[in-house]
């Protein structure tokens, strides 16, 4: 199968392959997809080591396909969360009320390498996990939505639970 046919840099590989990874990753697509997953996945390791030199950003030459797979996969256990990819940063927002609150531990517990642990922003109600390297020059004051809309984002939702009434 080819999963990544009109793909031509490697943002547009690296959107895609977040959906497909909610898609078809055996946890969350609810038939036995194992075979469909590592088809994709290894299809986008073979795409990326390409593209990652055509960008023409020095920093794309350093992405690492498996790197990349094993920051999605440390939300794998949270549910009822959304996660936003918003520039550089990593964002967690509720789905369901009060699901950040009830999973805060396992939150605190993710560690991403080349990120600093997850931190809690006060006015924004929200976690996020910052790179190592970030400085922060001052509170903008902005809301979550604005940052999103200067930076760009991509959110993937994690697993929902439903209650019965």
């Amino acid at each position: 199968m080819n999963y990544f046919n009109n793909i031509t840099n490697l943002n547009e590989a690296k959107n895609l392959f977040r959906k497909l990874s909610i898609k078809l990753h055996p946890d969350t697509s609810g038939y036995d997809s194992q075979a469909d997953f590592v088809a994709m996945y290894k299809e986008f390791k073979s795409l990326t080591n390409k593209l990652k030199f055509d960008t023409g950003f020095e920093a794309d030459q350093d992405f690492n396909a498996d790197k990349f797979y094993n920051i999605i996969k440390k939300f794998e256990g949270l549910t009822d969360i959304q996660i936003s990819f918003v520039g550089s940063f990593i964002w967690l927002e509720d789905i369901k009320n009060g699901a950040m609150y009830e999973q805060k531990e396992t939150i605190k517990g993710i560690s991403i390498e080349g990120y600093n642990n997850a931190r809690w922003a006060r006015q924004k109600k929200n976690w996020y996990f910052s790179p190592v390297d970030y400085q922060q020059k001052g509170k903008s004051g902005k809301s979550l939505d604005q940052i999103k809309d200067t930076y760009g984002s991509q959110e993937f939702k994690t697993k929902q639970t439903f209650q019965l009434n």
